[in-house]
């Protein structure tokens, strides 16, 4: 023991360096003390403390003193094989050396450019792992005793428990901020209940679609959240009811689903599950609330598709078959009138088979986004007064009206596509005409557009109606219309098909007073500005 120092002060040193060890959680200012403490009573001016990087395995450094800031620079990061500091890693105990200048493993020059003639190196161990390597420096030959390291381990392990520590509380928070992270980044909303029943998690997305902040959720119990969902559906007492038992056995992992009325309507799925810890002891239970409004509405759809086409196919089909079957008797001869109007019918159904599975193709097209359009500079008029001869030949009750421009500029359309959308408008105002009456098919020119409209004085539509009127399947329901029957593809088709060539098609209707089809479709050559 040097003369000048005192078993006290070693003892004073070691309180010191554990009273920091326990009264904070930050690591610089443990190292940082630590190091100023151990250099005051061992009585000298420099030294320094590297971490032991898991990754490279070379020593980081990490806080220092008394050293100028080249040597900062250069012992930034030291191998574990190089130098003196490598060599006392490498064997793992502490090393004292007299004349640096002389010692074999000495392969940097740093030490010597600070005037550094002695130093001891001092690896810093917790439960068997070494952590990191504490240096001090003499610029004097001076010969570290062994009360100098005997006091210098003591201080080494209790630095190496406090990075030990240190690292624990920094894995700790770096697996809480990535399990925030992860539940916070969940699709589903997540709710954690604690072993009272006290809610004691809620991520964004539950917030979200419960339109509860977690400042109104977190620290209730689970009961009353669940009122609160109750008094937002329909069936509040039996949503209450299924809630209450899914908590009741979480277990079984069971699963409610309802309909919330606000702040957006949606239909939900919660899935309950129990939360454990190793040993196999409840902590709680979670909640996985799961936005399963689309799989609804595709359900809905599916069973939309399925009774549509079961009933639109079977319409045609019977009559097809019936009126087959009938020519084919051999006990009746018809004559050459009723074999035409027989097969007349025939013909027409099979035109009607053929354009509900051409819809049902088209519809597949859109919703894979594989649907097909050539747009070409097309003059539009021609097809626009095809078209309506056509239909003006079908349907003698119904006047077919044109209002044209002398001149109609060409738009970018693919031909075949704008014949099926005005063939589709003009099919829907012959079918909810039934009185019969003008239609009238109009364009005209505007904002570098051409504006297409389809006009009738028939049944019209409500105005509930009118925002799903371009939905798939939606067909108008009401008295006057349940006998048209349809797909209702048809629309939902027209739309996607204007959309696609940058147009916009939308509806003007008025029930009882006819309804207005417009579209638009760009000009194939915008006009030049003037």
């Amino acid at each position: 023991m040097s003369g000048d120092r005192t078993r006290s002060a070693e003892l004073a040193a070691l309180t010191n360096i554990a009273a920091q060890v326990n009264c904070t959680q930050d690591l610089d200012e443990i190292l940082s003390g630590a190091l100023r403490t151990t250099l005051e009573v061992i009585g000298e001016e420099s030294g320094e403390i590297f971490l032991l990087d898991d990754e490279t395995g070379d020593l980081l450094l990490y806080t220092h003193q008394g050293v100028s800031e080249a040597f900062v620079e250069a012992e930034s990061e030291v191998g574990s094989e190089e130098c003196i500091c490598g060599h006392a890693l490498q064997a793992g105990r502490i090393s004292t050396i007299i004349d640096m200048a002389a010692h074999p493993a000495r392969s940097r020059t740093a030490c010597l450019r600070e005037g550094f003639s002695s130093c001891i190196r001092l690896p810093l161990l917790a439960r068997g792992e070494t952590l990191g390597l504490m240096g001090i420096q003499s610029r004097s030959s001076r010969q570290f005793n062994p009360e100098d390291e005997e006091l210098l381990t003591a201080i080494g392990n209790q630095i190496g428990i406090a990075i030990a520590n240190a690292q624990l509380i920094e894995d700790a928070e770096r697996r809480r901020a990535t399990l925030d992270g992860v539940m916070k980044s969940l699709v589903d909303g997540l709710i954690l209940v604690d072993r009272r029943g006290r809610i004691a998690y809620v991520n964004p997305y539950a917030e979200e679609i419960l339109g509860m902040p977690n400042s109104a959720l977190a620290g209730q119990d689970v009961e009353t959240m669940a009122r609160g969902i109750a008094e937002l559906v329909e069936q509040p007492e039996r949503t209450l009811e299924s809630f209450r038992a899914a908590v009741a056995d979480p277990q079984s992992t069971p699963i409610v689903e309802f309909g919330l009325s606000a702040p957006v309507t949606r239909a939900l799925q919660a899935r309950f599950f129990p939360i454990r810890d190793t040993g196999g002891g409840s902590l709680g239970l979670g909640l996985l609330l799961r936005d399963i409004t689309r799989e609804k509405e595709l359900d809905e759809m599916k069973s939309q598709l399925l009774s549509t086409v079961s009933h639109e196919l079977r319409t045609p089909l019977a009559s097809i078959k019936g009126f087959a079957t009938t020519l084919l008797r051999d006990d009746i001869e018809w004559d050459p009138e009723s074999r035409h109007e027989f097969l007349s019918i025939i013909d027409e159904e099979s035109d009607r088979l053929t354009e509900l599975i051409s819809n049902l193709l088209d519809m597949s097209r859109i919703e894979a986004g594989t649907l097909r359009v050539e747009p070409e500079p097309t003059d539009l008029e021609p097809i626009i007064r095809e078209t309506a001869d056509q239909f003006q030949m079908m349907s003698h009750a119904h006047e077919i009206r044109l209002n044209l421009p002398r001149v109609l500029p060409p738009v970018m359309v693919d031909p075949r596509r704008a014949r099926q959308v005005l063939r589709n408008l003009l099919e829907n105002a012959v079918k909810y005409s039934p009185e019969g009456g003008p239609i009238t098919i109009s364009a005209q020119v505007a904002d570098g557009r051409v504006q297409t409209s389809v006009a009738d004085r028939g049944i019209g539509i409500e105005p509930k109606q009118l925002e799903h009127i371009f939905d798939r399947f939606y067909q108008v329901d009401s008295a006057s219309t349940r006998q048209v029957g349809g797909s209702g593809l048809g629309l939902s088709i027209c739309k996607a098909i204007i959309e696609v060539h940058g147009g916009e098609i939308w509806v003007e209707s008025q029930a009882g007073y006819g309804s207005t089809f417009h579209f638009t479709l760009p000009l194939a050559q915008p006009p030049e500005e003037s």
